[in-house]
């Protein structure tokens, strides 16, 4: 009786002897094993799953024992406990892992979740082991097995991610991952998007130079400057190109803030501007501005510095040149002036020789050829002749320098020549739209430079520009033409200008004389079509007009040398009073006259400005002029 009662108390023993784990766990996330009722000791637990068998060990206390699991592969389980009672058998089911997967919170992994601030995130996609978010800007890369975050700034808004791991750009280009070091090719709103971004994941620096323009300037350190310049050599950014980005503008407007506020953060902002973008909008001023306050401050050494490189940038830019609106107005006031008074001059000769065909306007129609041999400028002296078409050629040639000169500029300080690089695609899509010149296919060669060599090559052979020749191998050749450029120099081994060695390459002004060239080949290519693309002062409806009265007027005045002149001169008191009226009348063969005539044409639009001197004194040297002239015979 009591041998049976031990066996029935061993049997139940035996039977209180279990294996607790989940029936069903994710593939890669953790599972906890545990063994109740166990006798003391270690005994071997086989794992028997869909890649084969592994052999563990496990160690029982107090009849106990909790081992942790991490089962990665799908399939069906089957653990076995060796138990000097006998085996004791589990199965468990591991389901494949829930694929990543964008929730209001963030990115679902399987080891987490990864927070995301608000947005329009894409993503996710996966690569390997690695996944792939991205809003605006910026690609957040995560690892299935719980690695920290990396992050890739895109040169542009991302529109889409693709396998490889690949991002389709908004500009069109796709980029593979991790981006190249690339120009920025992002409008304003691109970079306000991201500033929430950075904020939110604080990515580890140095930045690309485009995500510094999403921060306060105010609040970049010494280091951040110090990448920001790195970053925009290292992009293929150039000193000598203009940037026109409203980064670099509010990074010059902070500096300006700060020239008293913090003397020392505006210092470091001014020279960081210097030293990497020192052309943009209203930069000569801006930096007249921080030499002056350094001197004052008492600092002439680094002032001096400032002074040195304004002439730099002088020869960096577009030549100057005078107010195109105000000579264009000068000439036009000089030469209409100049007709009103040929015609008042020889009205009367004119009306009396007018009598036989018809008079001054039925004449048009009775004898046309005749009226035409009876023209304002057929009673003109050849020196009055030549005065007229003179200044009908400067007006005509002053509105279409004014034209091309403006149209080359707008052209050169907006996009995508504005960006400080032209290694951009779009600007490399502008230069192959423009003619196939000789200097637009050097532009255009050095814009290649890095992506493909041997076509850059063949680009810049066909021009003789200093930088091409430099690049070229002709460094000799280029020294002879421009002995101040930096690139030329470096290349030389002469030293360098205060921005260090770099490539030869355009600067501003090289680009400005080609897109002026240009705007002449494709006006002389459709004069027409030229004269009504240039940017001239006037409505897009009156240019056709324009463009015909100038040409009319061409030929009315090359008519006027071949028509003889009719005989008899003026009434000498009706003379005398008209050319009261001109200054510069009484001697446009001396050539003071003509001087007279531009210096009251001036003086006309500086009086209307307020300013009546220029004009008083082309008037009252003309009136001694006048008065003299009474002492002598008509």
């Amino acid at each position: 009786m009591r041998a049976l009662m031990v066996l029935l108390a061993l049997a139940s023993w035996a039977l209180a002897q279990t294996l607790r784990l989940p029936e069903r766990a994710p593939a890669g996330e953790p599972l906890v094993l545990e063994g109740e009722n166990l006798p003391q000791g270690r005994f071997p637990l086989l794992l028997e799953g869909p890649h084969g068998t592994e052999t563990l060990e496990v160690e029982v206390r107090e009849g106990r024992f909790s081992l942790t699991l991490t089962p990665k592969d799908p399939g069906h389980y089957r653990l076995v406990l060796s138990l000097p009672s006998g085996p004791l058998e589990a199965r468990f089911q591991v389901l494949p892992p829930e694929p990543p997967s964008l929730t209001p919170d963030g990115l679902r992994l399987p080891w987490g979740l990864v927070p995301l601030p608000p947005g329009d995130w894409l993503g996710p996609l996966v690569e390997g082991n690695r996944v792939y978010v991205a809003q605006g800007l910026l690609v957040v890369e995560a690892g299935l097995e719980g690695e920290g975050l990396r992050f890739h700034f895109a040169p542009a808004r991302i529109k889409e991610l693709r396998p490889g791991p690949e991002a389709l750009l908004e500009t069109g280009r796709t980029l593979a991952l991790p981006f190249p070091p690339l120009p920025f090719e992002g409008k304003e709103e691109d970079l306000a998007s991201l500033k929430p971004l950075l904020d939110f994941f604080q990515p580890p620096r140095p930045w690309p130079y485009f995500a510094y323009w999403a921060l306060d300037p105010k609040d970049l350190t010494p280091e951040d400057l110090a990448a920001y310049r790195e970053s925009l050599r290292g992009r293929g950014h150039r000193p000598e190109l203009f940037h026109g980005q409203e980064g670099v503008v509010r990074m010059a407007e902070a500096a300006r803030a700060l020239l008293r506020e913090d003397p020392e953060r505006a210092r470091a902002l001014a020279e960081t501007l210097l030293a990497a973008t020192p052309l943009f909008p209203n930069s000569l001023e801006f930096f007249h501005e921080v030499a002056e306050a350094l001197e004052a401050q008492g600092h002439p050494e680094e002032a001096l510095r400032y002074r040195e490189a304004l002439g730099w940038l002088k020869a960096w830019l577009p030549p100057a040149l005078p107010e195109g609106r105000l000579a264009l107005g000068t000439l036009a006031v000089a030469y209409l002036a100049l007709l009103l008074y040929l015609f008042l001059l020889y009205l009367p000769a004119q009306l009396r020789d007018l009598k036989p065909v018809g008079g001054f306007l039925r004449g048009f129609f009775r004898h046309p050829l005749l009226r035409l041999r009876h023209l304002t400028l057929a009673y003109a002296s050849l020196g009055e002749r030549a005065l007229a078409l003179g200044l009908l050629l400067l007006l005509v040639g002053g509105v279409l320098l004014y034209g091309l000169d403006q149209r080359a500029r707008e052209a050169l300080f907006a996009p995508p020549l504005d960006r400080g690089t032209l290694a951009t695609e779009a600007a490399q899509d502008f230069l192959r739209g423009l003619p196939a010149l000789p200097a637009v296919k050097a532009h255009l060669g050095y814009a290649l430079l890095s992506e493909a060599p041997k076509e850059a090559a063949a680009l810049l052979g066909a021009s003789g520009l200093p930088f091409a020749l430099a690049l070229k191998g002709k460094a000799a050749e280029a020294y002879a033409k421009a002995p101040w450029d930096g690139g030329v120099r470096a290349a030389l081994g002469l030293g360098t200008d205060p921005w260090g060695e770099r490539t030869p390459g355009p600067s501003a002004r090289t680009l400005y004389l080609t897109l002026l060239q240009v705007a002449w080949t494709r006006f002389l290519e459709d004069p027409l079509r030229g004269f009504l693309g240039l940017s001239l002062p006037l409505p897009q409806g009156a240019r056709v007009w324009a463009f015909l009265t100038l040409f009319l007027l061409l030929v009315y005045h090359l008519l006027a040398f071949f028509l003889p002149r009719p005989k008899g001169a003026p009434p000498a008191l009706w003379s005398r009073l008209v050319r009261l009226l001109l200054p510069g009348s009484l001697g446009f063969s001396s050539g003071l006259g003509a001087v007279l005539l531009l210096l009251a044409a001036y003086g006309f639009w500086a009086f209307l400005q307020g300013e009546p001197a220029y004009l008083l004194l082309a008037y009252g040297i003309h009136l001694l002029l006048w008065i003299g002239a009474l002492r002598r015979p008509a």
